[in-house]
């Protein structure tokens, strides 16, 4: 379980007690995630889900809160930060930065299929347009500098064809993005596997986990979509009839520059790389830890994925 920082009975019901949620029912770790630590949050008055973040400092969590209240605010439902007693949406609980969210109705996908590709294409076009006025600027702490860093620090610990590869297409984006600095941007997701999403009767009913939202470009994070929603697993190749029903709605909600057009092959490329190499700085870093290592994804599935998209990769447009 995913539980880093273990609230007790005392605990929650103390961070209860300063919202108005009535009394405190039960609560339960949430497992699946990687990054933070969740729990389901009963109370009197309803089902909510307590966050406390791992991986930043209580002056980095503002900006998150920031994006998600900006897209409530243009209608998406996401999960934006209570207010407690105090007018305070950020707290401090067991030397975390942490919030309360609601809880939204619908569960997590097993798999994705055609038509929950298709809405999801639909909704990510709505969510960049919604993103281009968002004001703060963050670029991501997993982008351009940390990809490079991190590649270098792991490389020995690596294959030589695993190094041959991470390192020739780096190289290559960086050639590629370094005479395209006008490559349209927006606030971003960062991070929208399918498990990030909710369902309910076939429908999408919320959005979650914006932690690694950024402002970044937007085939980027259409990338990154793709690369989790349509790809087989086993094999890292894209199954058509998904790939087709999440660029279809997509782009019948936003248009794309014949740059975009360009840059999709390397977007492809850089989106699988980034997460190829962040599961392989988790799993070195904690392969002396066996719980920890039980709760990392296999790099192997980017991996292929990567190199699935080296051999062959499609067009944006038909």
């Amino acid at each position: 379980m995913a539980v880093y920082t273990s609230l007790s009975d005392s605990d929650m019901r103390a961070l209860v007690a300063d919202y108005y949620l009535g009394e405190l029912v039960s609560f339960q770790g949430i497992s699946g995630g990687v990054e933070n630590t969740n729990y389901f949050l009963t109370t009197t008055t309803g089902k909510y889900v307590v966050t406390l973040f791992e991986e930043f400092e209580l002056g980095e969590v503002p900006y998150f809160l920031d994006v998600v209240a900006h897209l409530k605010s243009k209608g998406f439902n996401v999960p934006a930060a209570l207010i407690d007693i105090h007018g305070e949406r950020l707290r401090e609980v067991n030397g975390r930065p942490a919030i309360i969210v609601d809880c939204f109705p619908g569960g997590e996908l097993k798999q994705t299929d055609e038509n929950s590709c298709r809405l999801m294409g639909a909704a990510l076009a709505k969510l960049h347009i919604a993103g281009e006025d968002f004001p703060e600027h963050r670029d991501s702490h997993r982008g351009v500098d940390w990809w490079k860093q991190t590649s270098q620090a792991i490389a020995t610990q690596l294959e030589p064809a695993q190094t041959e590869l991470l390192m020739s297409q780096i190289i290559a984006f960086d050639d590629f993005i370094e005479t395209r600095p006008n490559l349209p941007k927006t606030t971003i997701h960062g991070d929208l596997f399918y498990n990030n999403t909710l369902f309910e009767n076939g429908q999408l009913s919320a959005i979650i986990d914006f932690y690694n939202a950024c402002h970044s470009w937007v085939m980027y994070d259409l990338a990154i979509v793709v690369n989790d929603w349509c790809s087989d697993v086993t094999t890292g190749e894209l199954d058509p009839i998904k790939y087709q029903a999440l660029l279809k709605a997509y782009l019948h909600e936003r248009d794309v520059s014949s740059a975009e057009i360009e840059a999709w092959p390397y977007m492809l490329r850089i989106a699988a790389l980034r997460f190829w190499l962040s599961r392989l700085e988790a799993w070195h870093g904690a392969k002396h830890d066996p719980e920890r290592l039980a709760q990392q994804h296999d790099p192997l599935e980017f991996q292929r994925i990567l190199e699935a998209r080296v051999r062959y990769t499609p067009s944006l447009v038909e």
